[in-house]
Order: structure tokens, then C-alpha cells, then sequence
């Protein structure tokens, strides 16, 4: 079950709005002319300030806080999207919790499948850290993949190549085509600010005519 929750101006009640597992998107729409092409279908429902959080067995799947986010039954999906502030989604699994950011989310209605795009960044609770333009977590196993460059960092060990499938806490990383590993070179401290100390005077001297 999906929840999505949108916060009302004053005065107005809190809108709930549950889809339900299982939606088969509609028949496509008539065959368009090849010099036309058809118009953008609108949105079944479109939200501001949405917050997703879909439960599977009494325990949370996935949390997601979006600008904006617009269901697409027909299409099977719900996009939510940035318009001042990145999407934030928040991955669970019994390995532990992955929080990420992306300009794009795309959520498949039936599986549940999460698709974050753009400027993805994912963090685990142990400081593990990855970074890449498309990010899929599959429901059904609750793990991550891509087919994009990714870069998975670990304190001061980080590791680059392209297309990856891992766990949800980042803790078993698989990286598939041209791979590099570097250990980066700890951030010296600042020096301490220097501090003048001024001595004993030496005793003055006065001078008579």
C-alpha cells in the first residue's frame, strides 16, 4: 500500500490519498497520423509538498518527500519531481537504510520498483557513500543497480566504474566494467593560528636638554 500525504493551507484538513497495488495501465489511445504526434496526456492526480511511504508485511519499503509529484495511472507510474529541493528517498531493507537525494523519482505502481535520476546521491547509516546519475532499487530483492558511471566512496577508500549492483546499506558493492580503486589522502588540519606574544618592555630611556 502506498500513502501519500499532502500538507493543506490553514484551515483545510490533511489529504490522504491511498493507491492500491495491482493497476494495469489502460489501452494506448488511437493510432496518430505519422506528420502528428499525439498530445501530452495530463496526469491522473498531481500533489505538491507529497509525502510517499509504502509498507510491504507491516514494514516500510521505501519514504519519499517530493516538490511535486504526479500520478500516472494509465502509465503506471507516479513521478515525483525537484522544483526547489531535491527528491529525498529513504530505502529499507532488513541489511539496513540507504537515504539518497535525486532531481527525478519514478515509481512503478505495480512493483513497486523506485527509479531515482539526476544528480543521485545515496548515503548508508555507516557513512558509505555513492553517487551517479540513475539509481533502480528492486523491490522484490531490495537492491540497488545502475548501468551508469558510479562512484562508491568508504572513508578514505573510493572506488570508480560503470554499472553496479549492491546492497541496500552499501555493505556488498559490485562494480562491473573499467573499475579503478585509490586510497584518497587524509585532509591535513589547518595550522593553529599564530599568536603574538609580546615580551617585557625594555625600560625606557628619557633625555634631558
Amino acid at each position: 500500500m502506498t500513502v501519500m500525504r499532502r500538507p493543506m493551507r490553514r484551515g483545510s484538513a490533511i489529504l490522504t490519498c491511498v493507491l492500491l497495488a495491482g493497476l494495469v495501465p489502460a489501452g494506448l489511445p488511437p493510432a496518430w497520423g505519422a506528420d502528428s504526434s499525439p498530445p501530452p496526456v495530463p496526469p491522473d492526480v498531481t500533489l505538491r509538498q507529497t509525502h510517499m511511504i509504502e509498507t510491504r508485511g507491516g514494514s516500510k519499503l521505501w519514504e519519499l518527500w517530493a516538490d511535486r509529484a504526479e500520478v500516472r495511472e494509465r502509465e503506471g507510474i507516479s513521478v515525483l519531481t525537484r522544483v526547489q529541493r531535491p527528491v529525498e528517498v529513504v530505502l529499507y531493507s532488513s541489511q539496513g537504510i540507504l537515504r539518497c537525494t535525486a532531481t527525478r523519482v519514478t515509481i512503478d505502481l505495480t512493483t513497486k520498483d523506485v527509479q531515482m535520476d539526476g544528480g543521485v546521491v545515496g548515503r548508508s547509516e555507516d557513512g558509505a557513500e555513492l553517487r551517479t546519475e540513475m539509481l533502480r532499487w528492486v523491490a522484490a530483492t531490495r537492491r540497488i543497480q545502475t548501468d551508469q558511471p558510479v562512484t562508491v566512496s568508504r572513508g578514505r577508500w573510493q572506488s570508480r566504474g560503470r554499472g553496479l549492483e549492491a546492497e541496500t546499506d552499501l555493505e556488498q558493492v559490485r562494480i562491473f566494467q573499467n573499475i579503478t580503486s585509490d586510497l584518497r589522502s587524509p585532509v591535513a588540519p589547518p595550522p593553529p593560528a599564530a599568536t603574538q606574544r609580546s615580551g617585557p618592555r625594555a625600560p625606557g630611556r628619557s633625555s634631558s636638554p
